[in-house]
């Protein structure tokens, strides 16, 4: 490329984006000054709009004294005489700018004006104004005419009918008011400009008008893009358009008159609004021309010195690219290292995440892996004596509820990693969803009350009846409700709502828990996702439960959405599509009596005595016919017989052995087609016995309420037709039976003479605080036994002991806090050993526990020998001389 071309290139570069930037300029000062014009002649709109207002409003007043006059008198004949006259010049007097009050009686003839005594005669019969009150209550406010008088003054008339007691049309009253008036007070505004003021009725005629009112008498505006497009749009608007009168296009306002319909419309001059503008504009332009003058001149010079330069120039430009590559090469080195810095902090956050979860989860599976694990080991070594005493039953109750809590924790990560992978599917049904919410309550009760929590269900009549998979939706409902009882302290309320709102199925669980700061909202809906409060890290969790029913929802076609208050409450919506709503159904007729009275026979399967004879005499007080077995084996044997069946309801636990489940499963295989109902009271069954279940097996959650269990019943009857036979067995089956072991309570080992070394125990859960004393008394230890960690701190100021148990984690007071007290107290209490109890195995937990004074810690699950050995290293340690 030449040096003429490259130069004439940068020229037009040059000047090219000096014309842009003038160009840029002017149209933001023209869009500045648009936007004060507009802001000028909407003041303008407001004002004239307040004065016609008052205008109107004054001579309507008037109008309707007069007519109380007239009225007052017994009709228009009997005012006639001069204190009337006097009366209706009064009114005339308060009307702003009135020429006159008139008089008409029924056929428009005047009888009294407020001018002149008797008055003119006149006849109105013909004006609209007066056919108008003729046929209307309304007021009625006319278009600008030129007066009869010598003056030719222009007048608009206002005016109202005159009805006697009865309706009947007896005359109108009008008042004249002078169109000046409005055109004398617009002069006294001291505008900049020479506005546009017009007033228009609701069909266009004018009503006033400047300027060049009298020239503007008797025309309309209706055709013009006020009355065409404007006003349409809104009640209120500006525009910039021509004047249908006088062709001048202005800038505008208008604004519809409240109460009387009137538009007022205000402008100014266009071309006079846009004047300053056009000479600034005109100056911005001479000023770029002459810069682009001097930028030609400079860059003339600069050419001629560029060609003096040009031959150092090419030696100079090997240097200048090496310099070049050398910098991108820095520039994609300092990129690099950004991007890597950000990988680098995000792996960070997700081995955080990941640490915090595995943090949480090894804690949620140790704390019932030690009630399991250690009960274990006391039935196996019969640390209470023989295995058969009662004390054993109640430690295989304690293994059973810890494995259920495995359980659910194992289902929620199964569920979750599902989800993630996209495998979680939908078997949609109709769906009870009162029965729905009421199982779930139910099923959650007993926690609650532990807990001191109130449980309420409310579901609309109305969206009762749903399409949705009646197992997701009861897991739904079980998360939601069983999250808001975690998080509610002892005296609240956890209430569950579904209604219609705005074409919708709402469900709802309000809380009066401790709330979510507005910042963690985003983060628990996350897997692995908890508030970070001081509250929320006492109470155990994995994280799982929002971020899985959030999926559930979604694949419901719904959302879930959470409202949080911290220390109010929080509120979680479950939104579903208001297509899944089905109608009301209609009940059907009550089948004849003989129907309804038509016994089945039940085989009913619990290991608990109590409540097997329960069940029993519940369904024999309804004509049924119960079979009972106190386990699956003795189930087997009735299933495997020849003895005729119409239902199995079975107890899903029931330690030692095989669990209803597994029951079900060979129950099919040996009497297929046989109705099966299962019952439990753990959470994690609620949701269906599993996914190698049938789907159309049954769950009635326990402790169950007859209502519900008579609703399965006949639903389960209504099934059968009349001419069924029971279900007969497909096969034979050895019988096996699983008997309980007899139990019976132990007693404590009796105290010896020689000083039992005394311990304390601070564990907030009951079933390890029986572990750790079940361990520690037949090891020969004295035990006093706390909940929480206030507990403990009151007893160590209470007595002398030689070790304290402390476990990590607990409510109210954790076990760091309460050691940090305990090492403030004087000596030898504040230097008691102190080993610390905890699921976690973290080495930052770790190390917490030794900051905060603890001489040690024993990991749960407990191993028996190693938590002796660690409470006897830690007391020799303490009594060893310079201790």
């Amino acid at each position: 490329m030449s040096r003429f071309v490259r130069g004439a290139f940068v020229v037009t570069i040059v000047l090219s984006a000096m014309a842009g930037n003038a160009a840029h300029m002017a149209y933001r000062d023209y869009q500045d000054t648009l936007q004060r014009r507009y802001s000028l002649v909407r003041d303008m709109s407001k004002v004239v709009e307040e004065h016609v207002h008052r205008a109107i409003r004054g001579a309507a007043i008037s109008l309707d004294q007069t007519a109380g006059m007239v009225a007052e008198a017994g009709g228009i004949d009997a005012i006639r005489d001069m204190d009337h006259w006097m009366r209706l010049r009064e009114a005339a007097a308060h009307v702003d700018g009135g020429e006159t009050i008139w008089i008409f009686d029924a056929e428009g003839r005047s009888v009294m004006e407020s001018l002149s005594y008797p008055g003119r005669s006149a006849d109105v019969a013909d004006r609209d104004y007066f056919r108008a009150s003729r046929e209307s209550d309304r007021l009625f406010i006319g278009p600008a005419v030129i007066g009869r008088t010598a003056e030719k003054r222009m007048i608009f008339t206002i005016s109202r009918p005159l009805r006697d007691q009865d309706g009947t049309f007896i005359g109108v009253v009008a008042a004249g008011i002078s169109v000046d008036y409005l055109t004398d007070f617009y002069d006294l505004l001291g505008f900049d400009y020479n506005p546009l003021i017009g007033v228009y009725r609701p069909n266009g005629d004018v009503v006033a008008r400047r300027p060049n009112m009298r020239e503007m008498v008797g025309r309309s505006v209706a055709d013009g893009l006020l009355f065409k497009t404007k006003l349409k749009e809104a009640p209120e608007g500006l525009y910039i358009s021509p004047s249908v009168l006088d062709g001048t296009s202005r800038i505008a306002a208008y604004r519809t008159m409240r109460d009387y319909g009137l538009i007022v419309l205000t402008g100014i001059d266009e071309a006079e609004a846009f004047a300053e503008w056009r000479t600034r504009s005109a100056y911005m332009a001479a000023e770029a021309l002459l810069a682009s003058l001097v930028i030609l001149l400079t860059m003339g010079w600069g050419l001629r010195y560029l060609d003096r330069e040009r031959r150092t120039q090419i030696q100079l430009t090997e240097a200048r690219a090496s310099a070049e590559q050398a910098g991108a090469e820095r520039d994609q080195v300092t990129r690099l290292a950004a991007e890597l810095k950000r990988a680098k902090e995000v792996a960070e956050s997700a081995n955080r995440g990941k640490g915090e979860f595995l943090a949480g989860l090894s804690h949620e599976l140790r704390t019932p892996l030690n009630a399991v694990i250690g009960f274990s080991d006391l039935i196996a070594r019969e640390a209470e004596g023989p295995v058969g005493t009662p004390v054993y039953k109640r430690f295989a109750l304690n293994v059973r509820d810890s494995g259920q809590h495995l359980l659910e924790l194992i289902n929620e990560i199964l569920d979750h990693a599902q989800a993630e992978a996209g495998c979680l599917k939908i078997e949609e049904t109709t769906v009870d969803l009162d029965a729905a919410a009421t199982f779930a309550v139910r099923m959650l009760t007993p926690r609650a009350e532990r807990a001191g929590v109130t449980l309420a269900v409310s579901v609309a009549p109305s969206v009762r009846s749903l399409r949705a998979d009646e197992r997701r939706l009861r897991q739904i409902l079980l998360n939601l409700i069983a999250n808001a009882v975690k998080y509610t302290p002892s005296g609240g309320s956890v209430t569950v709502t579904a209604g219609m709102e705005a074409g919708a199925l709402e469900i709802r669980v309000t809380d009066t828990g401790l709330g979510i700061p507005a910042e963690d909202i985003d983060r628990v809906m996350e897997p692995f996702g908890r508030a970070d409060t001081a509250a929320n890290r006492r109470i155990e969790g994995t994280g799982l439960g929002l971020p899985l029913t959030r999926r559930l929802v979604e694949l419901h076609g719904g959302t879930l959405a959470l409202r949080s208050t911290l220390g109010v409450g929080t509120t979680v919506t479950a939104r579903l599509p208001g297509a899944r709503v089905l109608p009301p159904n209609i009940p059907a007729a009550p089948p004849p009596a003989a129907e309804r009275r038509a016994p089945m026979r039940i085989l009913v399967v619990d290991d608990d005595p109590s409540i097997r004879e329960g069940a029993a005499m519940l369904l024999q007080s309804w004509g049924h016919r119960v079979t009972l077995a106190a386990n699956a084996n003795e189930a087997l044997v009735v299933l495997s017989g020849t003895e005729p069946l119409d239902l199995l309801f079975s107890d899903v636990v029931m330690p030692p052995g095989m669990p209803g489940t597994e029951l079900a499963k060979h129950a099919r295989r040996l009497r297929p087609g046989l109705p099966i109902l299962l019952t439990s009271g753990f959470a994690a069954h609620a949701v269906g016995a599993g996914d190698d279940v049938a789907a159309d097996i049954a769950m009635v959650a326990k402790p169950y309420a007859s209502a519900d269990l008579k609703r399965h019943l006949d639903r389960i009857a209504a099934e059968r037709h009349p001419s069924d036979t029971p279900f007969a067995p497909s096969s034979t089956a050895p019988a096996a039976t699983i008997m309980d072991a007899p139990m019976t309570e132990s007693t404590p080992p009796a105290s010896s003479s020689v000083r039992k070394p005394r311990l304390l125990i601070a564990e907030d859960l009951d079933m390890n605080r029986e572990l750790l004393a079940a361990i520690f008394r037949s090891s020969g230890y004295s035990l006093d036994l706390v909940a929480d960690g206030r507990a403990a701190v009151e007893a160590l100021r209470a007595a002398d002991y030689d070790l304290v148990l402390m476990d990590v984690h607990m409510p109210g007071m954790d076990g760091l806090e309460a050691t940090r007290i305990i090492r403030a107290m004087p000596s030898p209490r504040g230097r008691v050993p102190i080993l610390a109890l905890t699921a976690g195995n973290m080495p930052e937990e770790i190390d917490d526990c030794r900051r905060a004074g603890m001489d040690g810690h024993i990991g749960k699950p407990y191993d028996r020998e190693r938590l002796l050995r660690e409470t006897a290293k830690a007391m020799a340690g303490a009594h060893a001389p310079g201790a």
